[in-house]
């Protein structure tokens, strides 16, 4: 039994939700019932920015047939009953703000057939924020792939793949590639882009990362993800490609308690990293389930690399301290969670206390350890969509300090 003793001067709380002025709720109802709107384009078109567009499930999940929806000003689109999607068949999202800083959400919207995407750069200025909580694209992709947004997808299914630049992605479904680009906005040079707790699937050659960093302008935080590549030829796929880094000493870049798993064939690699001369990385606790060419493959950039497990796999590029361990006993189930209560990679992660699970005891290795254990944010079930998504505190709490805790969410 561990015991605790704190002696807190302070405790900040800061939440971090979006900022909207509240104006006219606009009702969407099947058939435009008691005098709502029978389409969200006809609630956007009649919407003032900030308004919010309530939209009621159709019985039986009928969906809401639209042509293409495009936003350009602030809105949120809402389900009317918590917890129930809205069904909407429309072929595209546009997001194309006609303003600098507009801020758009969506919640609770199931999208049959059509994606999320921007096609412009959101006008020089504030960010434009875009929140997509709880949502399902059956058949398409979300992409913001342009400058000057902050992306949050969070307790979403993806079925296509997710595509940004900056902002984060929390606990998602994904069946497909993660993809983040370089952003060119002067906004937040020093903010750190958040791919944490997510399920990451990859099914086909064109898949050929589960997460894949080709951005030189943030820093990145990816964390207890879960990557499964099925793809059925052996030697394809990378669980985590780093293509390059932002090149600065001014932050530090995470690769924590993730887990790569391909189950009947090799991977290419679980951990391929090319950084920036000036950048520092750490690549701590993750878990290559399953035979690889290469565990952690380290061709440039200051990368520290400890406690990190493989069943089979060679690592190259950096020296190893002994922590890095050759031979793993894990049985993985569908939800990346190992089973084998014998396993080395309990409490096997490293010994610094700033890691512990949430239990306090050492960190387990992979994307069931640490403080953002997998736990904390799957199932993904209709009746508890959280309203907040993501809680930092510091690793270490010091006598007579202060404790900044950051919480993420939304209310609507």
């Amino acid at each position: 039994m561990k015991t605790l003793k704190y002696c807190l001067s302070a405790f900040i709380l800061t939440l971090a939700f979006p900022s909207m002025i509240k104006a006219t709720d606009l009702v969407v109802a099947a058939g435009g019932a008691g005098g709502a709107y029978a389409s969200i384009n006809a609630a956007l078109a009649a919407a003032a920015p900030n308004d919010r567009i309530i939209v009621y499930p159709q019985a039986g999940g009928g969906a809401y047939s639209d042509t293409n929806i495009r936003i350009t000003k602030s809105i949120q689109i809402l389900s009317a009953n918590e917890g129930a999607y809205y069904a909407v068949d429309a072929p595209v999202i546009n997001i194309t703000p006609s303003t600098a800083g507009i801020n758009v959400t969506i919640i609770g919207m199931k999208l049959l057939t059509g994606s999320i995407f921007s096609t412009i750069a959101s006008p020089t200025g504030s960010r434009s924020t875009i929140n997509l909580l709880n949502d399902s694209l059956s058949d398409g992709l979300i992409s913001i792939n342009h400058d000057n947004y902050d992306l949050t997808v969070a307790s979403s299914h993806v079925q296509a793949g997710l595509t940004f630049r900056f902002g984060k992605a929390i606990g998602n479904i994904i069946r497909s590639a993660v993809t983040i680009n370089s952003d060119a906005s002067v906004n937040n040079p020093l903010d750190t882009v958040l791919v944490i707790g997510n399920k990451v699937f990859g099914y086909t050659a064109s898949n050929y990362s589960g997460i894949y960093w080709n951005s030189t302008t943030h820093f990145f935080a990816i964390q207890n993800n879960f990557i499964s590549l099925t793809y059925y030829l052996n030697g394809y796929g990378t669980g985590i490609f780093i293509a390059t880094s932002k090149n600065s000493t001014a932050g530090i870049n995470m690769i924590n308690n993730n887990t790569v798993y391909k189950a009947s064939t090799a991977l290419s690699y679980g951990i391929y990293f090319t950084g920036a001369a000036s950048s520092y990385t750490e690549i701590l606790n993750n878990l290559i389930a399953g035979s690889a060419s290469y565990a952690v493959y380290v061709t440039s950039g200051n990368v520290s690399v400890h406690y990190n497990y493989f069943t089979s796999a060679s690592l190259l590029g950096f020296t190893n301290d002994g922590t890095n361990i050759t031979a793993t006993n894990v049985t993985l189930n569908a939800e990346g969670l190992n089973t084998n209560p014998l396993s080395n990679t309990i409490n096997g992660g490293t010994t610094d206390s700033a890691y512990a699970d949430i239990d306090l005891t050492r960190n387990d290795v992979g994307c069931y350890g640490g403080s953002f254990t997998l736990n904390n944010f799957f199932p993904i079930t209709s009746n508890d969509w959280a309203r907040v998504i993501l809680v930092t505190a510091p690793r270490r709490v010091l006598v007579n300090g202060t404790i900044h805790v950051k919480a993420i969410g939304f209310d609507k």
